[in-house]
């Protein structure tokens, strides 16, 4: 209805524009038809303002706060600068003696102290609402959405970069666990090669934690959704018989089968597993770029920024006897198979669309490795030039099913060539681990995120007929004790969601 009848022209009158109202209202009532199908919503006139369900609105397919487990348990702290400087207590000074004569003084000796720095990083997301989306009725107020969804991009970029993030690859990103944990002692990475884990894995990566002086009772191992579903290998392992992997309850109501894995308890203590979804999207379900298009209804590759890179070229050599190669037969992503591989050119705002296919020119030798030439677009400059580029190859050879497998940096000329030799360190479609001691805080932390503002939003001045502003976190991991960090890699999945709505 109406309110103002007295606005109303009569029908057939014509309007100081050219056009009657019998036309206007035709039009109207048009555009307020259901549409034949969910298509017309884009294509046909009026489709924009087509009436529709509320209920529609509260469907989420998209991430949540709860989703980002090891940014909800790193101990947060204040910095104070742009560049924190810290202290690690390595040691309480050389001694090898101890004993003294009665009125002998004993030689001084200072405490073992390493300087480190962190340099804190500036993340924003913008955010955008039109005056007429703020007028309309709905069942989340529309500013509140798209600064929610500001937020979630903030921590979902934040949360992967706490795993897989690389100041070598992206400048203005900060170091994540898998590149502080390579920084430090081989013997904290635990290969599984593509198979399962066991309890003598986490036996023995109890025992590091414990000899650096870490904590195993009550520390975090973080896996994703595969990742867990992995642990579960380890009951089979150990039980009996079926009746002992799958009986949990017996009741009046029946028999409850199945378990739920809440502790792993190793010879040093008790670990806890803690679900990250993000882990999983940081390596396992990590596939080359995609977005939705609303024209197609369906999920195309694609650059993610204008600012990306454009799409880079590749070329592989096979060679034979390589140092430290671990291409052998008979094992996940075995040697004597030929493979294919993509490569993403990264930079600090985006990727590229992938590179087109190329397989290796014949079988990898046992022992043996591939060359990765890759060649940047020679048209990028400016904001498009690459930082470095990501790989993406297959676990089973011509199956066509593309996994991130590892990141190299870019050369110092940012168009020039680069190669990179696969000795198969990493295997596409595997999942990774993270044990990490959350238990002490105060000068026990393991680490901590040091935060020079939290999150936060900055509205900005209005220039139009909409409202915008910034969500901005500022600040930086403080690794205290990288030494009992651990990381368990090449783990085995049955499968693996690639949750696209949850990755651009």
């Amino acid at each position: 209805m109406l309110d103002n009848l007295d606005d109303i022209q009569l029908a057939g009158e014509t309007t100081e524009y050219g056009a009657s109202n019998a036309d206007q209202i035709k039009e109207l009532a048009k555009a307020l038809t259901a549409p034949g199908s969910a298509a017309d919503l884009y294509t046909t006139p009026g489709g924009a303002i087509t009436m529709q369900s509320l209920e529609g609105m509260l469907v989420d397919l998209t991430l949540n706060q709860n989703d980002f487990t090891l940014w909800q348990d790193v101990n947060k702290i204040k910095a104070f600068s742009t560049v924190e400087e810290y202290d690690q207590q390595i040691g309480h000074g050389i001694s090898d003696g101890g004993f003294v004569d009665q009125m002998e003084s004993p030689e001084s000796q200072d405490v073992d102290i390493q300087k480190q720095i962190a340099i804190v990083k500036f993340m924003s997301e913008k955010w955008t609402v039109s005056d007429v989306a703020e007028a309309t009725n709905r069942i989340i107020d529309e500013r509140t959405r798209q600064q929610r969804s500001a937020m979630i991009r903030i921590l979902r970029n934040l949360s992967i970069a706490m795993y897989a993030g690389n100041s070598l690859w992206i400048p203005k990103s900060i170091d994540g666990l898998a590149a502080t944990i390579a920084a430090q002692s081989t013997s904290q990475i635990s290969d599984q090669r593509g198979a399962s884990v066991s309890m003598a894995t986490f036996n023995l990566m109890g025992q590091l934690i414990t000899e650096g002086n870490g904590h195993v009772e009550n520390s975090k191992i973080y896996v994703s959704p595969a990742g867990l579903q992995n642990l579960s290998t380890i009951i089979e392992a150990g039980a009996a018989n079926t009746g002992d992997r799958k009986i949990v309850e017996m009741g009046s109501n029946g028999v409850t089968i199945g378990g739920k894995i809440t502790g792993i308890m190793t010879a040093y203590g008790l670990m806890q597993p803690r679900m990250d979804k993000l882990l999983g999207l940081s390596f396992e379900s990590k596939t080359v770029p995609q977005y939705y298009s609303n024209v197609t209804a369906a999920w195309v590759e694609g650059a993610t920024s204008d600012k990306a890179p454009s799409m880079p070229s590749i070329a592989l050599t096979n060679n034979a006897s390589t140092s430290g190669s671990l291409w052998a037969a008979g094992v996940v992503r075995p040697a004597g198979v030929q493979y294919h591989y993509r490569v993403v050119a990264r930079n600090a705002y985006g990727k590229s669309v992938a590179s087109v296919a190329v397989l290796s020119t014949s079988v990898i030798a046992v022992g043996g490795s591939l060359s990765i030439v890759i060649t940047p677009a020679q048209g990028d400059s400016g904001s498009k030039l690459p930082s470095c580029f990501e790989i993406y190859s297959e676990q089973v050879g011509g199956s066509g099913v593309y996994r991130y497998m590892d990141t190299i940096a870019a050369a110092t000329n940012p168009l020039a060539a680069v190669t990179h030799v696969d000795i198969n360190t990493y295997i596409p479609g595997t999942a990774r681990m993270y044990i990490i001691d959350q238990t002490q805080a105060g000068e026990q932390r393991t680490m901590a995120f040091s935060q020079l503002l939290p999150i936060h939003n900055t509205d900005l001045a209005k220039v139009g007929r909409y409202s915008q502003g910034l969500i901005n976190l500022y600040g930086t991991p403080k690794y205290y004790k990288p030494n009992v960090l651990v990381e368990i890699r090449n783990i085995g999945v049955t499968s693996t969601n690639v949750n696209l709505f949850n990755t651009i």
